[in-house]
């Protein structure tokens, strides 16, 4: 249980520190249409690294396999629930610029690291093997 959340930590703070900067910061760069919404990105990072943890517990994957289940998962929660709107774009069939570089930069620099970086933390500093 100790272990848990002690990872749990890593994957949380990290989520903070990471994911929701770069969600507020990216927003001085790019225009993103839909409404910044905090307390929904900490929840939900709240509620996806709970899973991720319990993975990298059980599992015990590392970093580049957790990176890629992330982004699998990721994906799978762009297109099914949350739907932006370069997900609609793309349902639609309006396949451009401005659908493909924000499913890029969605993968690389939300979905990728939100696992594969804390990962790889618990592997190289808490549990060192």
């Amino acid at each position: 249980m100790f272990n848990f959340v002690k990872i749990y930590l890593v994957f949380v703070l990290f989520a903070m520190l990471i994911n929701l900067l770069l969600e507020i910061f990216l927003r001085f760069i790019v225009k993103i249409p839909e409404p910044l919404d905090i307390r929904g990105i900490i929840i939900f990072f709240l509620i996806f690294n709970f899973f991720g943890a319990l993975i990298l517990l059980y599992k015990d994957y590392n970093a580049r396999m957790m990176g890629g289940l992330s982004l699998i998962f990721g994906l799978i929660l762009e297109f099914t629930f949350m739907k932006p709107e370069w997900v609609l774009k793309i349902y639609a069939l309006e396949i451009s610029g401005e659908t493909i570089a924000p499913l890029i930069i969605s993968s690389i620099a939300y979905w990728f690291p939100a696992w594969a970086i804390p990962s790889h933390i618990v592997h190289r500093y808490l549990f060192k093997k």
